[in-house]
């Protein structure tokens, strides 16, 4: 028989995840506005999430990616883009499992400071030795590396103008547009696997923290449609209502075994885990999209104004969606396996 019941290191990990994601949410406005306090940045370290799922190799512990996703999840329920923020360093470092030993010693302790961009769709041209475009979404808010993987490679460059995004989500971590002129690369390694480990990676967290954003819209909506009345009953016993979110709560249970599936295919090294971990991508993200826009119509006019988070994540799940290529990419890559 199939169990999906938590161990008890799990049911630890978890129950952490959510204390810390309390604190998130009382503050995420803030974070959002002014960045991440020093005192979240320090009980986020005493957790010791970062490490979870690296290899031993980069300083990790390789806990596996199952019990990452339980602490990204309840993380993000409280604040996505704090999450990200307290988790890039970690999240940045899987690009060096499958790099040579000269770029994980040379590279492994500045990961903090990295921004990592896949062209998948040709954004930067290069003429001898040098690259010239522009990068739209690079996640980081103190970007001194640029890593630029192209065809399995990663070219590392210094010398970049960066240009911060106007806050429309995820302003915790900072969206940052990249541009490089007739740039040289100060280094280039080779990533063995092509990427597609990194990439995997990428899209698990993202789906993690998007499975957060999706429970925490379901759960805030639901609990105002039992509490908002009209034509003398509450919202939520209106026959239409109660579909919608029927359909919601089914999608936020779905998105989360789904993602329970792409971290289990990680950790037990499947052979189709490129695939998974697209498919669940591009799932958890286009679910994520509709039904943050459904919590916000939910709540009618009062979803639209700051004094409700409906809106705020309505607004990161359509960034996530668009990171590293976007689930259409995900599409892409899971029809070609």
């Amino acid at each position: 028989m199939i169990s999906f019941a938590l161990d008890d290191e799990e049911r630890m990990i978890e129950e952490i995840a959510r204390n810390l994601g309390k604190l998130l949410r009382d503050g995420m406005r803030k974070w959002e506005k002014d960045g991440v306090s020093s005192e979240i940045i320090k009980k986020y370290q005493e957790t010791g999430f970062a490490l979870i799922d690296l290899p031993e190799e980069l300083g990790g512990v390789n806990a596996g990616f199952f019990k990452k996703v339980l602490a990204l999840e309840s993380m993000a329920w409280g604040c996505a883009g704090t999450t990200l923020f307290l988790e890039l360093p970690s999240f940045n470092s899987h690009i060096l499992v499958f790099a040579d030993e000269n770029a994980k010693s040379k590279y492994r302790d500045k990961m903090n400071k990295v921004g990592i961009y896949f062209d998948f769709d040709n954004n930067f041209s290069e003429e001898n030795g040098k690259y010239t475009g522009s990068a739209k979404a690079v996640l980081g808010r103190d970007i001194a590396l640029f890593f630029l993987v192209k065809d399995g490679k990663v070219l590392v460059f210094r010398n970049f103008e960066i240009q911060r995004k106007k806050p429309l989500a995820l302003d915790a971590v900072g969206v940052n547009e990249l541009k490089l002129s007739d740039s040289e690369p100060e280094d280039i390694f080779e990533l063995k696997d092509k990427g597609r480990y990194f990439l995997s990676v990428a899209r698990l967290y993202l789906s993690a923290i998007d499975t957060g954003i999706l429970r925490a819209s379901f759960e805030y909506s639901s609990a105002y449609a039992m509490e908002r009345e009209a034509f003398g009953k509450k919202i939520a016993h209106h026959q239409g209502m109660a579909f919608l979110l029927s359909d919601f709560s089914i999608a936020t249970s779905a998105c989360q075994l789904y993602l329970w599936k792409a971290a289990w295919s990680l950790d037990t090294k499947q052979e189709n885990f490129f695939q998974v971990c697209a498919d669940a991508f591009s799932f958890i993200s286009e679910n994520a999209e509709k039904f943050t826009v459904w919590g916000v119509q939910i709540l009618g006019g009062h979803g639209f104004v700051k004094d409700h988070p409906v809106e705020k994540w309505m607004r990161e799940a359509k960034t996530i969606s668009l990171l590293f290529g976007g689930k259409h990419i995900s599409e892409i890559h899971s029809s070609e396996e």
